[in-house]
Order: structure tokens, then C-alpha cells, then sequence
């Protein structure tokens, strides 16, 4: 039987790579975004009905339910979720508000409509089923049922370096990855511990990805614009040389379709490895100090190290 995977983020970036190698490998694929007009997402249906686009936005709880039941309605069942939907918050601290640091969290995490931004929810949906953290939830029962020992159903998140050391100017979005990467650690042994089993995986791009509309969706929340005279005067000059660092960075990305093959063999291999760090070949040096703190004796020491490299490249 055809396998089936339920795709979010997928007009570009890891999903769109991602949708193209499923649909490659003769899996049916149920491909959500929020932009389904996305010519380059259209192109991928060939007639076959293997594709299923449909629209999915996490901050619109309305969105949630109809694209989940749609896509079970349409395959029959999901043998893979895939989470690779989210965006990053950019700012300082000092001129962020509440509100937009709790957004960055609602659509990374939660999912929740914020105040303000809520809309009508129906009766069978309720706010607390929406986002990253509902939409695992709303599948749970679905991949249990359909779950074998040998096939057993897959949740797979889409993370980033960013939740393993932070960055500047994308607080937020580092900490909702970091909250993310122990959520779905913690959610293994939940999953693994009731029959019949799911196993979960994580999948950690690091230094980059080309081909994404990452960026572009992350800056029109950034809100630098709107800087107060004081606040600009004081972090201009910061901020214009930490986004030519980030420019210099993105000179080292690797192409989304090396993440995508990432999370493909985290889909279909026979293992227990619940990580699946991928970086370009000359690039994630971010990562690589961070993770110098493994294995040493002394962590202090270690960690001192770390901040020291990371301090010479931002400051």
C-alpha cells in the first residue's frame, strides 16, 4: 500500500524539497501551506492524485481541523507528519513588544490566536488543538490506530541549529526551537511507551538553507522599521553589522534539497536516532562550538570556549 506523508510549510524552503523527494519515491503527499497558489508547488502535480495541496496557517485555528481531516479523507490514512512550518521574529530585545515575541511562540509552538488576532473557533475546535504542538496532538489518535511494529508511524519536526545556541537579533525564534527540540526529546518516550509505538525524529538544519522563503516571511514580522530614534541610534550600527554577518553566513547555506533528504531518511530508516543533525559542508560553525561542550570534562571551560567564538564573530 502507497505510504502516506502530511507535509506543513510546503510551497517552499525543506517542505517544497521535501514534497518533490516524497512524491519522487511514490509516497502520497498531503502538502500544506499557507501560500497554495505557489507555482512551484502546483508544478508537482502530475494528474496522479498523489498530491493534495491544501491550505494550513498556524496562527488561523479555522485552517487546523478541515486540512488534517481533508488529508485523511483523501489517503485513507498518514503514515508521516512532517512539521517544518514556522518563521523567525527579528529584533532587540529593547524594541520588541510582548506581543510579537509571543507570536513567534504561538506560530512555532503553540499556535494559538493571540489577543487581538483571534478569530471565531467552532465548536468541535478548539484553540488549544492549533499550532505545532496541537497538530501533533490532533494526529496522535490517527497514527496510533494506523501504527505497526514494523511500520510504525512517524512524527518528524523540522528544527534548527538556532535551538542549540543563540543568535542575535532572533531571540525568539531560537527560543521556540529550543523549547521545540526538548519538547519532541521528552515526546519520545511517550510515544515509544504505549503499543503499538511511534517513533519520533527531529531533524536539525544547521548554517543555512538556500531556496526558502524563510527570510522573507521572518522580516515582515521583524520590525525594525518602527524603532524608536533612541533605539536606532543605539543599535544601527549593530544591527547593520550582524545582518552582513548573517549575509556573509548565507554565502555557506546549503540547498534545501540536502535538508530534504535529511528528513527522508529520518522517515523511512530503521532506527531508534531521534536527531538528525545536517549542515553544508563548509559552513555550521555555529553548531560545531556549541557542540564542542560534548564529551569535555570540564563544561565550564568548555562553554567559555564557545561564548569566546561566538562573541569574535557577532561583536
Amino acid at each position: 500500500m502507497t505510504k502516506s506523508v502530511f507535509i506543513t510549510g510546503a510551497n517552499s524552503g525543506v517542505g517544497l524539497a521535501s514534497t518533490k523527494l516524497f512524491l519522487s519515491e511514490g509516497w502520497n503527499v498531503a502538502a500544506t501551506a499557507r501560500d497554495t497558489s505557489c507555482p512551484s508547488l502546483r508544478a508537482l502535480d502530475d494528474g496522479s492524485g498523489s498530491l493534495f495541496v491544501q491550505y494550513l496557517d498556524l496562527s488561523k485555528p479555522e485552517t487546523f481541523q478541515p486540512a488534517v481531516a481533508g488529508a485523511i479523507g483523501k489517503f485513507g490514512k498518514i503514515d508521516v507528519l512532517v512539521n517544518n512550518a514556522g518563521y523567525a521574529q527579528y529584533g532587540v530585545l529593547e524594541q520588541l513588544d510582548v506581543d510579537a515575541i509571543r507570536r513567534n511562540f504561538e506560530v512555532n509552538v503553540f499556535g494559538m490566536a493571540l489577543p487581538g488576532l483571534r478569530r471565531r473557533v467552532s465548536t468541535t475546535l478548539t484553540a488549544e488543538q492549533t499550532g505545532t504542538m496541537g497538530l501533533i496532538k490532533e494526529f496522535i489518535p490517527h497514527l496510533r490506530a494506523t501504527s505497526r511494529a514494523e511500520s510504525p508511524s512517524r512524527i518528524i519536526y523540522v528544527g534548527s541549529g538556532g535551538g542549540h545556541f543563540g543568535l542575535p537579533l532572533i531571540g525568539p525564534y531560537g527560543a521556540s526551537k529550543a523549547a521545540m527540540n526538548i519538547f519532541m526529546e521528552s515526546l519520545v518516550y511517550e510515544m515509544e511507551g504505549v503499543e503499538p509505538p511511534i517513533q519520533v525524529k527531529l531533524v536539525c538544519p544547521h548554517g543555512g538553507i538556500t531556496e526558502t522563503n524563510f527570510g522573507q516571511t521572518s522580516m515582515q514580522f521583524a520590525g525594525l522599521d518602527k524603532m524608536t530614534t533612541e533605539v536606532r541610534q543605539r543599535y544601527g550600527p549593530f544591527i547593520e553589522r550582524t545582518l552582513q554577518r548573517f549575509g556573509a553566513m548565507r554565502g555557506q547555506s546549503m540547498a534545501a534539497p540536502e535538508a530534504a533528504k535529511t528528513v527522508w531518511t529520518a522517515a523511512t530508516e530503521d532506527s531508534t536516532q531521534l536527531r538528525y543533525f545536517v549542515g553544508p559542508r563548509d559552513g555550521g560553525e555555529n553548531l560545531r562550538r556549541r557542540m564542542m561542550l560534548d564529551g569535555q570534562a570540564d563544561a565550564d571551560e568548555a562553554d567559555k570556549r564557545y561564548m569566546d567564538e561566538m562573541r569574535a564573530t557577532f561583536l
